[in-house]
């Protein structure tokens, strides 16, 4: 490469990241002003771990008015002990958002404990999946049949309708029944959707993740402009790897991974490693707390960590190189 190339490279890469950092952000006025910290009504989906039990945290040190929901109710109650005494309020719903009818439920309950108000919907509700789609799939190319099928193609096909339950179709879902509310009742209404790098960015071995991050990507940024007039803002959140137990419950994750990972006394021929790599990886803290900056600033995209970015430029401007880094994260070189 000679240099010449190399600086018109760095140039456009380095224009490129300032445009993205002009027109990524709504400005520097902070939403805080409009709706304080103490007055805030805040809505969390999937907040019994990770991410979402920090933001639940977060929120209720800052003394607002918050409904926790998810499936594991246990957790919940958990989360409302330790948080009750800091809180404005605090009040968990549990529920399966990926049911339509339990979304109609969850939506009332919150909007009870609320007194029918709602300033921010935080969506980070979600599963990943971890397996090479030809292994997910069943797939076999060495047989020497004329005709080949694949021996788990239902499988398969399942796993993509669960990952887009949970990761596209219930964000819909619960924004078609919040949004509303939000509209009407707030004087500066928040969606916050916790998407990924992998809504930007395929992966191997991570296909049918990638797939559902894009759809809730398209319909969130789409959805954006379309409530911009109203008053209500949608940003969307696109972290790197978090350190949380996200694969631990992976839509395709084998049975005797599933089992090892509670089990201590479980032999290394019982597992099967995960493709990628933790290493770096953020902290739930630090997610959720760009998750509610972000919030605060009413940013429409938030990517973390900041070196993300340049990712997405490569992606423009040496796309092979972005491929060369996945494939080198997730052992395909």
């Amino acid at each position: 490469m000679s240099l010449s190339t190399l600086a018109i490279g760095t140039g456009t890469v380095a224009a490129v990241l300032i445009a993205r950092a002009l027109f990524t952000q709504t400005g520097s006025t902070s939403r805080t002003k409009l709706i304080p910290p103490t007055q805030e009504r805040v809505v969390i989906v999937g907040a019994s771990s990770g991410i979402g039990s920090e933001l639940a945290r977060i929120y209720a040190h800052r003394g607002a008015h918050i409904v926790i929901v998810a499936r594991r109710e246990s957790l919940l109650q958990q989360l409302v002990d330790e948080l009750s005494p800091v809180a404005g309020a605090i009040h968990a719903v549990q529920g399966d958002v990926t049911l339509p009818n339990e979304v109609q439920r969850i939506t009332r309950e919150s909007l009870e404990a609320l007194q029918g108000r709602v300033d921010t919907l935080i969506l980070c509700a979600g599963i990943i999946s971890v397996l090479p789609f030809d292994e997910l799939a069943g797939i076999n190319s060495t047989v020497s049949d004329s005709v080949v099928l694949p021996s788990k193609a239902q499988e398969a096909f399942e796993a993509s309708i669960k990952i887009m339950n949970v990761n596209y179709h219930a964000p819909l879902n619960l924004t078609t029944h919040f949004l509303p509310t939000l509209t009407k009742s707030s004087s500066a209404g928040n969606i916050m959707v916790v998407s990924s790098m992998a809504g930007k960015v395929g992966a191997p071995t991570r296909a049918i993740y990638c797939a559902s991050k894009h759809a809730a990507q398209g319909f969130f940024e789409a959805l954006g402009m379309e409530v911009e007039r109203t008053g209500v803002h949608v940003g969307i959140v696109s972290p790197g790897t978090v350190a949380t137990d996200l694969r631990q419950s992976a839509v395709d994750l084998p049975k005797n991974n599933a089992a090892s990972s509670s089990s201590s006394s479980a032999g290394p021929s019982e597992t099967k490693p995960i493709a990628g790599t933790k290493k770096g990886a953020m902290t739930a803290r630090a997610c959720a707390e760009g998750i509610v900056r972000g919030s605060d600033l009413r940013q429409h995209e938030v990517i973390m960590p900041w070196f993300y970015h340049v990712s997405l430029v490569l992606q423009i401007v040496s796309p092979g190189l972005v491929r060369w880094l996945a494939k080198k994260k997730y052992g395909y070189l």
